[in-house]
């Protein structure tokens, strides 16, 4: 059985940084195995750059601070998996499920690939959630409006979904206090998956 790591939490948070640290803490203990990273923010941020007729829809709800309907989400992860996972070694997932619809469709993912699932759930306040989007510098990090909207949608949309993951027997979810230093909440994460 293979596992999943599933990084969730506000846009912020720090999912990116901690999924590579955990990636190279993983090969370090094992060269030999392999891994494979689903980056859902950056697959959306891929997405609008087509100018496709999709990507100017997808745009367009994302500018009025709201999300793409959920089969755009599950697109991007479903598809990075078929199209990449390889059956073997450890697979991370940054930034899925965005809101509760893709959580039923994640957990068929999960047992269709029997993965054995761990959800490492960041958890930082609004503001310092905000802080450190802004101090990003990306150009869809610069107006203040859509970063607090983007806040606001994490307890919409990504909090129930986090909630139905939490009542789910398929996956193991452990809380990470994310406002310490990177090493700290490294470290933390290491514990809670028993990764020494």
């Amino acid at each position: 059985m293979n596992k999943l790591y599933i990084f969730i939490g506000r846009s912020g948070a720090g999912k990116g940084t901690q999924v590579a640290l955990l990636e190279q803490k993983i090969k370090a203990i094992d060269p030999t195995l392999p891994t494979f990273i689903v980056e859902t923010g950056k697959k959306f941020r891929e997405l609008i750059a087509t100018k496709s007729y999709t990507a100017k829809l997808v745009k367009a709800v994302a500018d009025t601070g709201k999300l793409p309907p959920p089969f755009i989400g599950v697109h991007m992860w479903s598809h990075s998996l078929i199209e990449g996972y390889t059956g073997a070694g450890s697979v991370f997932i940054d930034g899925t499920p965005r809101m509760p619809a893709e959580v039923p469709l994640l957990l068929t993912a999960i047992e269709f690939y029997d993965f054995d699932t761990e959800v490492v759930n960041l958890c930082v306040s609004d503001e310092w959630a905000h802080e450190h989007i802004k101090s990003r510098g990306r150009p869809d990090d610069i107006n203040d409006k859509e970063v607090w909207e983007r806040i606001q949608w994490y307890h919409q949309s990504v909090e129930p979904a986090i909630d139905l993951l939490r009542k789910s027997s398929r996956v193991t979810l452990h809380d990470i206090h994310g406002e310490q230093p990177i090493e700290a909440v490294h470290r933390d994460i290491c514990h809670a998956l028993n990764i020494q």
